[in-house]
């Protein structure tokens, strides 16, 4: 790896303070990152001309175009589009794995320039205090893809594009510095530099040479350069602002800072810059240490430092998150409480948080418009979905304080609980739980706790451990079948239409018969399998069903009893005919093309930002769901029901081809990947016309008209930001609608009314039947008044204390109502114990008789015991009941006794 930086001047030393080797230009003792060098740019720019975040990124895009780099656009931030093992892009590289560089498929250009949003939130609780951690950030990256037969450049290249590009902007090559380091991440590893200038690293240069096993590295075909440029920190470092946010969205900032009435401290926030790239601040206790030494410096207290610092940090903190939330709103995260929803939540509760430390008026929906405007000049896509991104946040804001308002009580809650446990602090093990489970931020349970009089033990990092434990998707390690077996020729995609085939008998594994080829549609992307029968050729007379088909690694499975297996096993290498159920198909395959008609549909009257989060195709009803912010509306669920039709009526042809997984995705983008990941080097595309296109390998009618009538049964809301949409199509579907019509007849004629006058004669009797039934509850507290009346003339008096025990004909409810308004009412009687013939009990005991020692929660436990049952409750009032209806009157004696032994 030295080659090249020889020849342009660099001399190969060890780091004195960390022991690193590196490379540099002249005498140095040091490898020019922090801490072993100190920030010297703050106030002092690298470079002669000053560059924005957006001049930084053009000209990084230019430079590497005019050397041969095809630019490509940036990739959607949700990478679970093209990949089931990450939610969230965190890097360049990930645009290309698994498929490009596993080798698979052919990149989208050879080498490539890209600037890639990228989103990190493992050090999301450092963001604004350190002056460089981001949520979000831009990483310009140039790539490219090498083979035996095609070498592209390697490290020698790289590294001169790199120190040109460097150079290129300004900055003098004796400042420099390349320190040699080694990479692994994805599966991959490799050499690398790190590129250092005045104690910040700009640059990483990445060789990916060989993949990680149990076993250790092995060499890979294809040797990948992966670069990553912190353009923010180009950007820093020319300007050479007190922080990386003042360099990279100056103007959100700016208005930031006029709305909250905050003042920039230069001199404070540089100082805290400087001293925060001396240290490792991924330590928590590094974040106290920070201030303390900051303090220190400017011969100031830590809480003088504090509310100088806090203000500016809570700006730094919403432009940064909002950013970031643009990005991820804009390419289709929906805020939820699970997967990358769960982060997007956690972004956006954490901005509200810090908009509230600031006292700002605005809503979040305002704010969000400040950075809007900020990000819409480069990225047009964003403007583009500007108003499904403020739908969102202005919902999310008012769900977040309704969640607020009920996480109080339960908070309150947990700290009796905690107290009863003589402890004197919530751990943070339930700060998790109450934040994961219940949406409450750790900021109100302390809050919360302070005015309780109790601790909570909130760490520094609180978020970035929530946002750890949700950072990639857990992938369901599938059971490892080896089966040596050529694979199955898929002919239902030749003739769809064709219901019977012949095929060889190549083998059986378990219950399965494994056939050359087969018209039996295995079971995948929600679509069940074919099922029919197979029979041996020339043999008429015995029929083995064909119970389901699975492919497994291109190996299609025909399941089947297994005797059945066992009289087919003698005739392996035999020719046998086959047999799919055509109703069956024909079913399936309207309902699959009708889920692709419904999910366009969904797009134009809910938006783009619709995604389909799962789908189940059936014979008589399928289901899709799709990824949105919130309940979908009667009206909608027409709207989208009318579309549908219409496009079924407009007889659209459907168009299915395989492609080469690179050029579909070129031409259609990732709109492809509706129904998830889909696997290989080459996918089957299904195209609507211009209406729909998806990556798809299910069955499909030729024309949208082969469909029939389309019906929209119901929905529900699945889990936060997924809403399921049942349906029918076909004969399914008329039968659903018939179902119906005999609903709305049925309903009429008990009324009987005509169909057009249910709704209005369903409301009038709605209102009469709550009419009575409020005349009822009135009645009946009257009828308890009358009650309490009499029975307060039978209390008897035991040592100066009014008792009553007696049958009172009385459901449970009246009971327990006669009893509280007898002792609580000023009914004059200070213990009650009444049932009635049912084995109920009820006691209830005033504060005089409490006084007095009279529980009876007791009381009831016992009486109740002699009824056969059990019973139990507060001091003040329990409730009992037992089979033994017969021994009511014994079980009020037995309490009545008891009151004497306890008065006496």
């Amino acid at each position: 790896m030295s080659r090249q930086l020889e020849e342009l001047g660099y001399t190969k030393k060890t780091c004195a303070t960390c022991g690193n080797d590196f490379w540099s230009i002249g005498d140095r003792e040091t490898c020019g990152d922090a801490p072993c060098d100190k920030y010297e740019f703050i106030g002092n720019p690298a470079t002669s001309k000053k560059y924005d975040l957006f001049d930084i990124q053009k000209e990084f895009n230019n430079f590497f175009k005019e050397r041969g780099h095809t630019p490509i656009k940036r990739y959607p931030v949700l990478a679970k589009r093209w990949r089931d093992d990450v939610f969230l892009v965190g890097a360049s590289i990930y645009d290309f794995q698994p498929w490009v560089t596993s080798g698979l498929v052919e990149p989208p250009a050879n080498p490539l320039v890209i600037a890639q949003p990228s989103i990190r939130l493992n050090d999301v609780d450092n963001v604004g205090r350190t002056g460089r951690h981001m949520t979000c950030f831009t990483m310009g990256a140039h790539h490219a893809f090498n083979t035996e037969e095609d070498m592209v450049y390697w490290k020698d290249e790289t590294v001169k594009y790199c120190h040109d590009f460097i150079t290129h902007i300004g900055i003098d090559p004796s400042e420099i510095t390349y320190i040699e380091s080694w990479w692994e991440g994805g599966g991959n590893a490799g050499p690398c530099y790190e590129i250092c200038v005045r104690g910040v690293e700009l640059a990483t240069l990445v060789f990916i040479q060989y993949k990680t096993t149990p076993e250790g590295l092995e060499e890979i075909p294809l040797k990948i350069v992966d670069t990553g440029y912190g353009l923010e920190r180009f950007a820093w470092i020319s300007q050479g602002t007190p922080t990386a946010y003042d360099a990279s969205f100056g103007p959100v900032i700016d208005q930031l800072k006029k709305l909250a009435g905050v003042e920039l401290n230069e001199q404070i926030l540089g100082e805290n810059a400087r001293i925060a790239g001396m240290m490792d601040i991924e330590d928590i206790a590094d974040l106290k240490e920070l201030r303390r030494r900051v303090a220190e410096k400017l011969q100031i207290s830590a809480e003088e430092l504090k509310n100088a610092t806090e203000p500016m940090e809570a700006v730094y903190v919403i432009a940064d998150h909002t950013r970031c939330l643009c990005f991820m709103l804009a390419d289709g995260v929906i805020p939820s409480n699970v997967k990358e929803g769960y982060l997007a939540r956690l972004v956006l509760r954490r901005t509200i948080r810090f908009m509230k430390d600031l006292e700002l008026k605005e809503s979040l929906c305002d704010i969000m418009k400040i950075q809007l405007d900020f990000l819409s000049t480069t990225y047009p896509e964003i403007k583009d979905q500007q108003n499904h991104i403020l739908n969102v946040v202005t919902l999310e804001e008012k769900r977040y304080g309704k969640t607020v308002s009920k996480g109080r009580q339960l908070v309150k809650k947990g700290i009796e609980d905690l107290k009863k446990e003589n402890k004197d602090e919530i751990p943070v093990e339930m700060l998790i739980k109450l934040y994961d489970s219940h949406g409450m931020p750790p900021e109100t349970i302390e809050e919360i706790a302070i005015s309780e009089k109790f601790k909570a033990a909130v760490p520094d990092n609180f978020y970035t451990l929530v946002a750890e434990e949700h950072a990639e998707e857990v992938v369901e390690q599938k059971k490892i079948v080896e089966l040596n077996f050529p694979e199955t020729d898929l002919t239902f995609y030749d003739k769809p239409h064709k219901t019977e085939f012949e095929a060889g008998i190549i083998g059986f594994h378990e219950n399965n018969v494994i056939l050359d080829r087969t018209i039996f549609y295995p079971e995948g992307g929600g679509q069940p399998s074919d099922v029919g029968f197979i029979r041996v050729k020339g043999n008429k007379m015995d029929k083995f069903p064909v119970t389901h088909a699975e492919k497994v690694q291109g190996i299609v499975l025909h399941r089947m009893d297994q005797e059945d297996i066992a009289k087919l096993k003698p005739f392996k290498g035999s020719r046998i005919t086959g047999e799919i159920d055509p109703s069956r198909r024909i079913s399936l395959t309207q309902n699959h093309t009708a889920t692709h008609l419904i999910v366009a549909a969904a797009r134009k009257v809910l938006g783009d930002h619709v995604w389909q989060a799962g789908a189940q195709k059936g014979v008589k009803k399928s289901r899709i769901d799709l990824a949105h912010y919130k309940r979908i509306e009667n009206t909608e669920i027409q709207e989208i029901e009318l579309i549908t039709n219409r496009l079924v009526m407009k007889n659209y042809h459907v168009h299915t081809k395989w492609m080469n997984r690179t050029q579909a995705e070129k031409k259609y983008g990732f709109r492809l990947y509706q129904g998830g990941v889909v696997p290989g080097a080459n996918i089957r595309t299904v195209k609507i016309d211009d209406i729909d296109v998806q990556a798809c390998a299910g069955t499909h009618v030729k024309q949208t008209g082969d469909i029939g009538l389309i019906k929209i049964t119901r929905t529900e809301r699945i889990q936060d930001g997924v809403e399921r949409l049942e349906f029918s199509a076909g004969e399914a579907a008329v039968k659903a609608v018939q179902i119906n019509d005999d609903l709305l007849k049925d309903s009429s004629n008990v009324f009987k009314v005509p169909p057009e006058q249910l709704p209005k004669t369903s409301d009038r009797f709605f209102t009469e039947w709550k009419g009575f039934k409020n005349d009822i509850e009135r009645l009946k507290e009257e009828i308890a008044g009358l009650k309490i009346r009499s029975l307060v003339n039978y209390a008897v008096e035991i040592c100066d204390t009014p008792v009553l025990c007696r049958v009172v004909e009385a459901d449970m409810n009246e009971l327990v109502k006669i009893a509280t308004d007898i002792t609580e009412k000023d009914g004059g009687v200070d213990v009650v114990i009444i049932g009635n013939s049912e084995g109920k009990i009820v006691g209830a005991s005033s504060k005089n008789a409490m006084g007095k020692g009279v529980k009876v929660n007791l009381i009831i436990k016992e009486s109740a015991a002699i009824l056969g049952g059990g019973g139990g409750g507060r001091p003040n009032l329990a409730q009992g009941a037992g089979r033994n209806f017969d021994k009511i009157q014994e079980a009020l004696e037995f309490a009545l006794t008891k009151i004497k032994e306890i008065l006496g």
